[in-house]
């Protein structure tokens, strides 16, 4: 599998193994914005979101779900999408991290501001470091990369 578009794989990390977003990989993956971060990250429609200021504390992402984690002040907010359909994004910026937990060869796209797609995740439970500044949407979708 291929990382994203001009970013680095951070590695292989197994659900058994590293139960979906490794913490390890968050220290390398994301560095948080200053403490004066203005508007938080959201997405519509809106999917389950959650703030950590440790991330230590983030959760594995389940099984059937793709989640996106995003630097914002002195944590993160972590996004989980579990519904097929685009997603726009809005005041996503920095790096953070993309994990895709769908089954079945479900696939997770990223577009840009004009509609071309960055690069397609299929399901396999790999973090990826992700750079969000070119990001402007998300797809999840039943049909494989």
């Amino acid at each position: 599998m291929k990382p994203f578009h001009g970013i680095s794989r951070i590695g292989r990390r197994k659900a058994a193994a590293a139960g979906g977003i490794a913490v390890a990989a968050l220290a390398v993956v994301a560095t948080a914005a200053p403490a004066s971060a203005a508007t938080a990250p959201s997405t519509s429609p809106t999917v389950s979101h959650k703030y950590y200021g440790n991330p230590a504390n983030i959760p594995p992402c389940r099984s059937g779900h793709a989640c996106a984690i995003v630097a914002y002040g002195r944590g993160y907010y972590v996004f989980d999408f579990y519904r097929y359909g685009s997603y726009s994004l809005s005041h996503w910026s920095g790096r953070g991290g993309l994990t895709n937990a769908q089954t079945g060869g479900a696939a997770v796209r990223v577009y840009d501001a004009r509609g071309r797609q960055i690069d397609c995740l299929r399901a396999a439970r790999i973090t990826y470091e992700m750079d969000w500044n070119p990001a402007w949407k998300i797809r999840l979708t039943a049909n494989g990369c």
